[in-house]
């Protein structure tokens, strides 16, 4: 039984649905997933033991809360600016390599109205730049208010720690941006704060924090360090640097409008996807997760993305068997 298929439209929503929409997501990565794989290797034991080792102990002889903040800063503004640059060169390159990874065919921004687009950028570098500010306040402000995390090379995390800590962090981070999320869609909040980031109906990296002030710090910042503040003293800076490196990707890669069979971070069982968040700028409706789908599932608002999903993937499969036969 093929979840994809006409037949199953109806199972979607019970728990066999659930399953087979899992197996069918993994086995539409082909072998995508094993250079997934290898990237999430690579990030859990390479970046941590060499990279991040490495900065940390270039700041030994600064006091801890001076090294929390320089470890969060560079995190925050390297990551996002690197992020984006990496996007800008697939953007530009128009490659059949990257554009069969196409959520929509609509056109870019950019190619869609050359002249109003330039417009356009000013104003998202204009709230970028003001978002990425408020976040570097936050991050200083809260080295000096809140307990420090571990900074010590002693007690480095091991890569177990760092991965059930991330996750946890994930749990806590997705559950959070859901109910912000989904509360920032109530009419009044809508229009009033929450219309700024759906003012781009083909969803691009350069709009991931593209959004009112007030949805950027508590509907995207606080969720994100809710889960160290739980864990304290028990999560080390590094956990907490590479947990940052992790959501400012998937946040770019969420909103990029390409389904990178090798994205490390769909690996998770019901992870959400590219492809889902652009539904969600296109459609305005539903799939109010980051990371996972578990909230949508539970609470009935990815009904219609499954729809969606069926008739079009459902509509690829019958050709692929019409072709064989």
């Amino acid at each position: 039984m093929d979840y994809l298929s006409d037949s199953s439209i109806s199972s979607a929503d019970t728990n066999d649905g659930i399953i087979l929409r899992e197996e069918s997501r993994y086995q539409r990565k082909g072998y995508g997933l094993i250079f997934a794989l290898s990237l999430t290797v690579i990030g859990f034991c390479v970046y941590p033991q060499q990279i991040s080792y490495w900065f940390l102990s270039s700041l030994q002889n600064f006091k801890p809360h001076y090294i929390q903040m320089i470890m969060l800063l560079s995190t925050h503004i390297i990551g996002f600016s690197l992020g984006n640059f990496v996007m800008y060169i697939i953007y530009k390159a128009k490659s059949p390599f990257f554009e069969r990874y196409r959520t929509r065919q609509n056109p870019w921004p950019w190619d869609e109205n050359p002249v109003a687009w330039k417009k356009k950028r000013v104003e998202v570098w204009k709230s970028t730049s003001l978002n990425m500010i408020l976040g570097v306040l936050m991050c200083i402000l809260d080295c000096y208010l809140s307990p420090l995390l571990r900074t010590d090379l002693d007690s480095f995390p091991t890569i177990f720690e760092m991965i059930w800590q991330i996750v946890f962090s994930m749990l806590i981070e997705d559950t959070c941006f859901y109910w912000s999320h989904r509360t920032l869609h109530s009419p009044k909040l809508y229009s009033k704060i929450h219309k700024k980031h759906h003012e781009f109906y083909t969803s691009v990296s350069y709009a991931a924090i593209y959004a009112h002030p007030i949805e950027y710090i508590f509907g995207d910042v606080i969720p994100v360090f809710i889960g160290s503040k739980i864990l304290g003293s028990r999560m080390h800076i590094a956990t907490l640097q590479l947990w940052l490196l992790l959501r400012i990707g998937e946040t770019i890669d969420g909103h990029s409008g390409y389904e990178f069979s090798w994205s490390p971070f769909r690996l998770l069982p019901f992870s959400s996807s590219a492809e889902s968040h652009n539904y969600h700028h296109s459609h305005n409706d539903g799939n109010y997760g980051s990371f996972f789908t578990y909230w949508d599932t539970i609470m009935g608002s990815d009904k219609s993305y499954n729809s969606f999903i069926n008739k079009k993937y459902g509509k690829v499969n019958k050709q692929k068997q019409t072709k064989q036969e």
